[in-house]
């Protein structure tokens, strides 16, 4: 299945494929001070693809806490999308899917989950096993995504 959305002006957009319902992967809620003010509600699985299509005029990254994620941001509406880890071709990423407004996730239940408590090493660990396999439409963000900005 592959389910499409983006940002509240649309310079921001995402595809997800996976072979699962949204029912059989669930969707998280984090609640960390960041992801609330957002009210992010996440999805991924390490079986699917994700890809952003983004001109990185479009595109704030933004990094805070352990500093091992980017969280992708419209710099237009100011909406909430992603957040990627890794460089090259081992980039994953979480979706935002109330910020892209895929529907379809929306109406699931969603589980509240709680990372604060773990090291740097543990979160990327966490992330590298759970999160989607990613690449962005602009070939010059998937070459040097994760790099000092």
């Amino acid at each position: 299945m592959k389910h499409t959305g983006q940002c509240h002006c649309g310079k921001l957009k995402a595809s997800f494929e996976t072979e699962k319902t949204p029912a059989e992967l669930g969707v998280r809620t984090c609640q960390c001070e960041f992801c609330q003010r957002h009210g992010a509600v996440n999805i991924s699985d390490p079986h699917g693809e994700i890809v952003i299509d983004a001109a990185p005029e479009d595109l704030l990254r933004y990094r805070f806490a352990l500093k091992t994620a980017d969280f992708l941001i419209c710099r237009h509406c100011g909406v909430y999308i992603a957040a990627v880890t890794g460089e090259g071709e081992g980039l994953r990423s979480t979706l935002n899917v109330a910020g892209l407004r895929m529907m379809e996730f929306l109406s699931v239940e969603a589980a509240p989950m709680e990372y604060g408590s773990e090291t740097a090493e543990q979160r990327v660990a966490r992330r590298s096993h759970r999160w989607t396999p990613t690449r962005f439409v602009n070939t010059e963000l998937n070459a040097s995504f994760y790099g000092p900005h």
